[in-house]
């Protein structure tokens, strides 16, 4: 069975990416942008053994079903500039060809983690 991902320090494997979301070891805790090729970025995760995991936004690009602007506002005067800061996960408003990224960190912040491990 092919595995979405594992955490190299201790092992653990997850086979699909909503069993990843629901875990309540795991926990969203940074972005790193690719403005070349957004879907490049990588999410950052931590897991209750103290790994940080990362897993490319490529990975999570279905869940957001929304708009995705073309132009990026990156810069401007609009722009809060949180694709800048790899621990700023805010969703942001601006229209920008970035934001769909941020709705996606959003989504994955509010994923139903099962209670029981």
């Amino acid at each position: 069975m092919p595995v979405f991902k594992e955490c190299l320090p201790c092992g653990y494997k997850w086979f699909a990416r909503d069993d990843f979301l629901r875990d309540s070891s795991i926990e969203i805790v940074g972005y790193q942008v690719n403005f070349d090729n957004l879907l490049a970025g990588y999410f950052l995760f931590n897991h209750s053994c103290g790994a940080t995991l990362d897993l490319s936004v490529r990975n999570f690009n279905g869940l957001y079903e929304g708009p995705i602007f073309q132009e990026r506002a990156t810069g401007s005067d609009e722009c809060p500039g949180y694709c800048l800061y790899q621990d700023q996960l805010d969703t942001c408003s601006v229209r920008c060809e970035c934001a769909y990224v941020r709705n996606i960190i959003n989504i994955v912040k509010k994923w139903p983690k099962n209670i029981f491990k």
